[in-house]
């Protein structure tokens, strides 16, 4: 009975085998030779062949390009260097201008390299006239506009603090005439004194009208504070320094520190054209005034056209001149005023005039 059923079994597997010797479950289709490993193979061998071309892909193709670098972090500002309501500070050119606005002087077609300093972020430059090219996060050149005049260049931070130079580009003067149209100038040394490039002669001037007579040139004094008393009609011109400007913004500052309140200093003197030098009776022909780096000044602000008594021993005189000029000393010993050295003067009251103290920044110490 064994062996029949046996028999049995065999043929059972035999009627249910398909034609191409597969084998067909119960109530259900073929299962092919191999069963479900021979249908994973083809699936097995298209992932090994994308695996290796994404490989191959990976070695021959060049790197992903590199995320852009973040803007260094901006150096602190030296204490005391920036001015009141200034955000920051721009190079341009060899002044580092502390303030929120100053004058800087060019030729025309000239290129100033500009730079804010200690701003946190980017910054942007914009100019009035001629052309703007930026060359690092905070950096630029300014080239000037090939004619005389004045551009604005301001520089802005990423919160809207600015910086405005009152860019003025100089009107060139041929040294072989004594004139710029009407306007007299009269005549330079050839050669600069003691070989001392300060003295050397000035290559152009800025050229003012009525209507530019006020444009500010730093927080607290105008273009014309600094005009020759010379009689002449618009326009006039004037040579003019910013560093002389910073030396008076700082002197101005001090004066208000020590407790005496000043809105400015009055320019007794400023520029003086050679002519105007000559008619005044000063012989010296190498004046820092003739250079546009040097102003006569003194604290008016009761305005009656006198140094005001600033030591407050109740009477005005040239002790008042020594305290402002003390005051001056002490600009020029700040470390980050060093580019502001030059000439301390004090000169005691006149029938004329009352006290007052000169200053210039010829570069070296000089006291008188």
């Amino acid at each position: 009975m064994a062996r029949e059923q046996e028999t049995r079994d065999e043929t059972a597997e035999r009627a249910a085998a398909a034609p191409d010797g597969s084998t067909r479950p119960e109530g259900g289709a073929a299962t092919p030779p191999g069963g479900r490993a021979s249908r994973l193979r083809p699936a097995f061998a298209v992932v090994a062949v994308l695996v290796a071309v994404a490989v191959a892909f990976a070695l021959t193709s060049p790197p992903p390009p590199a995320l852009p670098a973040r803007v260094a972090p901006a150096d602190p500002a030296p204490p005391g260097l920036l001015g009141s309501g200034a955000a920051f500070a721009v190079r341009a050119g060899d002044v580092v201008v502390p303030f929120d606005t100053l004058a800087v002087v060019v030729l025309p077609g000239d290129t100033l390299a500009l730079e804010a300093l200690y701003v946190a972020g980017e910054a942007e430059a914009t100019a009035s006239g001629g052309a703007i090219r930026r060359t690092g996060p905070r950096a630029w050149t300014w080239t000037a506009p090939p004619t005389p005049g004045l551009s604005q260049v301001r520089v802005a931070d990423a919160g809207g603090e600015a910086v405005v130079l009152q860019a003025l580009a100089l009107t060139p003067f041929d040294h072989a005439t004594d004139r710029i149209g009407a306007y007299e100038i009269g005549d330079y040394q050839d050669e600069p004194m003691g070989g001392d490039s300060a003295y050397d002669e000035p290559l152009g001037f800025v050229a003012v009208t009525a209507e530019t007579r006020d444009v500010p040139v730093s927080p607290n004094f105008t273009l014309g504070d600094f005009l020759a008393k010379q009689a002449s009609g618009w326009p006039k011109y004037v040579a003019l320094s910013p560093h002389l400007l910073i030396k008076m913004e700082r002197l101005l500052a001090a004066v208000n520190e020590a407790g005496v309140p000043a809105r400015d200093l009055t320019v007794m003197s400023g520029y003086r054209t050679p002519a105007y030098n000559a008619a005044i009776g000063n012989t010296t022909v190498y004046s820092r005034h003739l250079y546009g780096d040097a102003a006569d000044v003194f604290v008016d602000e009761d305005g009656d056209g006198r140094m005001d008594d600033l030591n407050g021993d109740g009477v005005v005189d040239q002790a008042d001149a020594e305290w402002l000029a003390a005051l001056a000393d002490g600009v020029e010993a700040v470390p980050h005023n060093a580019r502001l050295v030059g000439g301390v003067g004090i000169y005691g009251p006149a029938p004329h005039r009352g006290p007052f103290v000169h200053l210039d920044t010829r570069g070296s110490r000089v006291r008188w």
